[in-house]
C-alpha cells in the first residue's frame, strides 16, 4: 500500500487544484496500517486516553494486533462504533457540561478518518473559518476582525442555538456526499453519528449532533458550517458596493474656508477651522453608496461587521436565520443574536471586547512632520475587566492578595511553576489586546503576592522571610539594572538551573502566532515510541518478541510521588520510566501483567 503521507498529499493536491473534484474509494485507506500508526502517534500522549470508555478499556496495553483486528472488521464492514460514556464536568457558571468518552479503538479510527477528511476539505475551507483548523486559532479570528473591519458601524453577534447538538445527520451526510462518493466511508461516519451514549447505565440513541468527545466532531462541524461560510461569502459580495465613501459635505465646507483663510494670510483663523475639522468625520459616515460586509467565524461563534445602515444589518440577520433554518436545520437564537452599534457599545467575542476608535482621537506626527489623526474608526481589541476580576477571585479578597490554599501542599518549585503557567497563559491569550500591559500588570501584582503568601503559609513563615529565603536578583526584561524577584535554584542532569516568577514583557503583540511550535516535538516523540515498538524487545526484561504492549500512565510525577508517600520501595519499572522520562513503557505481555498485579 502507498505511504500514508503520500496518500494525504495526493488528496490535498487534488482538492487544491480542483475545488469541485469528487473523491471515491477513500474507504480502502482504512486498511492501511500506517494510518493507524500515525493516528496513535497523534493521540497517545493525551491524558484523556487513560479514561475508560464503555468497554472498560483505555489506551494502556496498545499493541500492533489491535490495528490488525480493527482492519479485519473494517474490511468486511463489520465495525460498529460503541456508545460513548457520558459524564459531566463543572462549567464556570456553576452548571455542568456533558462530556462523552469514546472507547480508545473508536478514537483511533476517528483519527484516521479525521486525517482523510482534513486532507480533502482543508484546502477548500473559507478564510473566514478559524475554529479547529491547522494554523488557525482564536487569535487569527480576532486579528481578521481587527485588520479587515475598520470603519464598522454595526455588528451582528451570531448565536446558533445548541449548534453541535442539533447538526442534522441526513443534511451532514448529504453535504459529505457532494465531495465524497464512497458509500462505505459515509456509512461508517453515519454509524459514528448514530452510536448514541450511555448515561447512568441507560442507553440513549443519537438523533442529531456530532459524536460527543469524538475526534471527528470538530471537522464534521466545520464541513457542516462550511455551507454557511460559502453563503456568507456570497452575501458579502452581493451587498458590498462602492470604492470609497464620499467626502463629508460639512468637512468639505470647512476645508474650503480654511483654504481661503490661509490664502488671505489669516493663519490663526485657519488653525481654528482645522481644529474644528478634526472633530468631525472626513468622509460621509451615512454614504448609502458605500457598503462593506465582513464575516468571521470560530466554531459556532461568528460576527458580521457592517459598514452601512441598521436596516441593512436587520435584513442580513433575517437572511442568516432563514438560511440556517431551511438549509442547515439550525436555529439562530433571536434573543442572543444581537445587532450592536459599535460606535456606542463594545461587542464580546472569544473572550475579548471589540470596540472602535472615534474620529476625534489624539494627533500624531507622520513621517514628514505633518499632524494627523492617529486612527479613524480602527478596530480595537480589549481585555474585559470582568474577565480579569473573575480570575482574581481566587487570589484576591477585599482588595488584598490571598494565598491559594489548594496549592499549599505542593513543593515550592511546583508552586512557582503553577503560578507561572497561570499568568503566562493569561498573557498569551490576551497579548493582542491594546490594553494588555495595563490589565495584566494589575493581575500580576495580586497574583505575585498571592504566590508569596502561599509559600509563606506552606512554610508557616512570613512574607518577609519568604523574600529573604527565595529572593533572587535577575536582569530586568525591560530597561536596565536588576530585579529582586521570588525564585529558586534547582539541580538537573545538565547542571543547576534557576526559575523565577514570570518576568517577561507584557507588551502588545501586533500579529498572531499562526505556526504551531510543538508539532515537530510531538512527531519526534511519537516517532521514538514507534521505533521502540518496532525494536521487538521488552524494555523491562529484555525478552525478544514481536508481541509487545505499551504500558501507559497518566502522569509520571504522580506515580513516583505515590510510592514516596507510601514510604515503599519504588518498582524498577517506575525507575525506568523516570530515567527515560516517558509516560510509556514497551513491554512483553508477561511484564505488563506483572506491572498491574504489583509483582514488580
Amino acid at each position: 500500500m502507498q505511504n500514508a503521507e503520500t496518500v494525504l498529499s495526493i488528496l490535498k493536491q487534488k482538492s487544491e487544484n480542483d475545488e469541485q473534484y469528487v473523491f471515491d474509494r477513500i474507504y480502502r485507506n482504512l486498511f492501511n496500517e500506517e494510518f493507524y500508526i500515525r493516528a496513535y502517534k497523534k493521540i497517545y500522549a493525551k491524558q484523556g486516553n487513560m479514561t475508560q470508555g464503555i468497554d472498560g478499556k483505555t489506551i494502556d496495553g496498545f499493541k500492533k494486533q489491535t490495528i490488525v483486528d480493527v482492519i479485519e472488521l473494517l474490511k468486511f464492514e463489520q465495525y460498529y462504533p460503541q456508545p460513548v460514556r457520558r459524564t459531566y464536568i463543572p462549567k464556570k457558571n456553576g452548571k455542568m457540561r456533558p462530556l462523552g468518552i469514546p472507547t480508545f479503538t473508536d478514537k483511533l479510527i476517528q483519527e484516521v478518518i479525521r486525517q482523510l477528511l482534513e486532507a480533502i476539505y482543508e484546502p477548500i475551507f473559507c478564510d473566514s473559518s478559524h475554529g479547529f483548523r491547522p494554523n488557525k486559532s482564536c487569535h487569527t479570528a480576532l486579528y481578521q476582525i481587527k485588520s479587515k473591519c475598520r470603519g464598522t458601524n454595526w455588528i451582528i453577534e451570531g448565536d446558533i442555538t445548541a449548534c453541535f447538538d442539533n447538526i442534522d445527520h441526513d443534511v451532514l451526510i448529504r453535504i459529505l456526499s457532494k465531495k465524497i462518493k464512497d458509500g462505505r466511508l459515509l456509512e461508517l461516519i453515519r454509524r459514528f453519528l448514530k452510536a448514541g451514549y450511555l448515561e447512568f447505565e441507560k442507553m440513549h440513541n443519537s438523533f442529531s449532533g456530532t459524536p460527543q468527545g469524538g475526534i471527528i466532531s470538530p471537522i464534521l462541524a466545520n464541513i457542516y458550517l462550511h455551507e454557511f461560510d460559502k453563503y456568507m461569502e456570497e452575501l458579502c459580495k452581493k451587498f458590498s458596493k462602492g470604492k470609497q465613501k464620499k467626502v463629508n459635505p460639512e468637512y468639505h465646507r470647512l476645508n474650503c474656508k480654511r483654504w481661503k483663510a490661509n490664502k488671505n494670510g489669516d493663519y490663526e483663523k485657519a488653525n481654528q477651522i482645522l481644529k474644528e475639522m478634526q472633530t468631525i468625520n472626513a468622509l460621509d459616515p451615512m454614504d448609502s453608496n458605500f457598503i462593506r460586509i465582513n464575516y468571521t467565524r470560530y466554531a459556532d461563534d461568528f460576527l458580521v461587521c457592517i459598514i452601512g445602515s441598521k436596516a441593512l444589518a436587520v435584513e442580513i440577520k433575517n437572511k442568516i436565520a432563514f438560511f440556517m433554518e431551511n438549509e442547515l436545520k439550525l436555529e439562530l437564537s433571536q434573543e442572543k443574536t444581537m445587532i450592536t452599534n459599535l460606535s456606542h457599545q463594545r461587542v464580546k467575542f472569544l473572550g475579548y471586547e471589540v470596540s472602535k476608535t472615534h474620529e476625534n482621537t489624539k494627533q500624531v506626527i507622520d513621517s514628514i512632520g505633518r499632524k494627523k489623526r492617529s486612527a479613524n474608526g480602527t478596530i480595537q481589541l480589549l481585555v474585559p475587566s470582568k474577565a480579569i476580576n473573575k480570575k482574581l477571585e481566587t487570589f484576591r479578597k477585599h482588595g488584598v492578595s490571598y494565598p491559594f490554599v489548594a496549592k499549599v501542599n505542593l513543593p515550592v518549585l511546583d508552586i512557582i511553576n503553577s503560578y507561572n503557567a497561570e499568568i503566562r497563559g493569561l498573557y498569551n491569550y490576551y497579548c493582542l489586546a491594546t490594553d494588555v500591559s495595563k490589565k495584566i500588570a494589575t493581575f500580576k501584582y495580586y497574583h505575585y503576592y498571592s504566590m508569596i503568601k502561599t509559600i509563606a503559609r506552606k512554610e508557616k513563615s512570613s512574607v518577609k522571610k519568604v523574600f529573604n529565603k527565595y529572593g533572587i536578583s535577575v536582569p530586568r526584561k525591560i530597561g536596565t539594572g536588576t530585579l529582586h524577584i521570588i525564585g529558586m535554584k534547582y539541580k538537573t542532569k545538565n547542571g543547576e538551573k534557576t526559575i523565577t516568577y514570570f518576568n517577561d514583557s507584557l507588551k502588545k503583540i501586533d500579529k498572531p502566532m499562526t505556526k504551531i511550535n510543538d508539532i515537530f516535538g510531538q512527531n519526534f516523540i511519537g516517532g521514538q515510541l514507534i521505533k521502540r515498538i518496532n525494536a521487538n524487545q521488552c524494555e523491562l526484561c529484555g525478552a525478544d518478541t514481536s508481541e509487545l504492549e505499551v504500558h501507559h500512565i497518566r502522569k509520571l510525577k504522580d506515580i513516583t510521588r505515590k510510592y514516596k508517600k507510601r514510604g515503599t520501595a519504588i518498582p524498577n519499572w517506575v525507575m525506568l520510566m523516570s530515567t527515560i522520562k516517558r509516560k510509556t513503557l514497551v513491554v512483553c505481555h508477561k511484564c505488563h501483567v506483572n506491572i498491574h498485579t504489583g509483582k514488580y
